[in-house]
């Protein structure tokens, strides 16, 4: 059951909005949140239940669907109001068919028919998407990449994500896997990724690799990042990010080893793709010292053709922490109005 305190109501909400309107479904590996929202990107309502995987994943997919059904009742919104359903979610996602591809973060989700199940059980509209390239959709819709044509959207979470908007359009490329921006090779041979291959950006940038970084040298290093985190507890950039701000040398040289990878991932894209704009958002920018952004926009400076990065504007998301339910809903408006 949602709870009433999640529930914003749109008819009380003291906010005339426009008549179009979409549910928006963000599924992540702890966390599902569901959010009802308009097309000029004002979010009316939000809920959130849990992600169940495994022999779990069957209970968790009709809870969401039951969920769904009283989010609707509960809105305010009639149900002919509501053009649709955009799901976003991790993995190679075959918008086309509609069935979620093998995941690391949700084991026992791989082949769900989901937009099958969702529209039989809502009788609404589903379009899904990768969560990269639904946020992309979401900062074109919504946020910074509103008056750009060509832009590379990037998120700096627990791994490295994105999505590539070429001439207004989303570019899911012949396996819909483009945008993989974590999985550019930066070091040939070079650490381990957990997609299986070496030299990965997201084994450098991403804010397990921040984490990793410290607690690779901790021993050997003189580091005050145990103040941070209880005793035997696994640490990760959000506590690199506390340390460093209080001037802990290890943190921050943590955060410039990022940023110079992350700089040299970026400056690969301008030079490929040449776009009007990089915009940059998940957790790792929340709790990032300072020395992140600036060395990452040197590297990116110093690895790019000059005409590259001359003519790009590297930007902070608008949508922060919202960009995932934005996605979700930009799936649904870009799909169902008129461009």
């Amino acid at each position: 059951m949602i709870s009433q305190a999640l529930i914003v109501n749109a008819s009380s909400s003291g906010y005339n909005p426009p008549m179009k309107y979409a549910i928006g479904v963000d599924i992540g590996g702890t966390k599902i949140s569901v959010t009802l929202g308009t097309s000029s990107g004002k979010i009316l309502a939000c809920c959130e239940i849990a992600t169940q995987t495994g022999r779990r994943t069957p209970a968790c997919i009709k809870e969401l669907t039951k969920t769904l059904a009283i989010f609707i009742k509960e809105s305010g919104v009639s149900r002919k109001k509501i053009l649709g359903i955009g799901v976003g979610c991790p993995g190679a996602v075959n918008s086309r068919k509609g069935t979620l591809p093998r995941s690391p973060n949700l084991p026992g989700w791989a082949g769900l028919p989901l937009k099958k199940i969702l529209f039989g059980t809502t009788g609404l509209p589903v379009f899904l998407g990768n969560d990269a390239n639904a946020a992309a959709l979401g900062e074109g819709l919504f946020g910074a990449g509103k008056d750009s044509k060509n832009f590379i959207y990037m998120t700096v979470s627990t791994g490295v994500g994105g999505g590539l908007v070429i001439n207004g359009q989303l570019y899911e490329g012949s396996g819909f896997v483009a945008g993989e921006v974590g999985h550019i090779s930066i070091v040939p041979d070079g650490k381990k990724c957990l997609c299986g291959q070496r030299g990965c950006l997201e084994a450098y940038a991403s804010g397990t690799a921040i984490g990793n970084y410290v607690r690779e040298r901790m021993t050997r290093h003189n580091t005050s990042i145990s103040k941070f985190f209880p005793k035997n507890k696994k640490f990760n950039a959000r506590e690199v990010g506390m340390a460093a701000r209080e001037g802990d040398k290890l943190s921050i040289e943590s955060y410039k080893q990022a940023g110079y990878y992350l700089g040299i991932g970026i400056a690969n894209l301008l030079n490929i793709i040449n776009p009007e704009k990089v915009l940059i958002g998940g957790g790792v920018l929340k709790s990032a010292h300072p020395v992140f952004w600036t060395t990452m926009m040197r590297s990116a400076r110093q690895h790019a053709w000059p005409e590259a990065f001359r003519t790009v504007r590297i930007l902070r998301s608008r949508l922060k922490g919202h960009v995932g339910d934005l996605g979700a809903l930009a799936l649904v408006f870009k799909n169902s109005l008129p461009v």
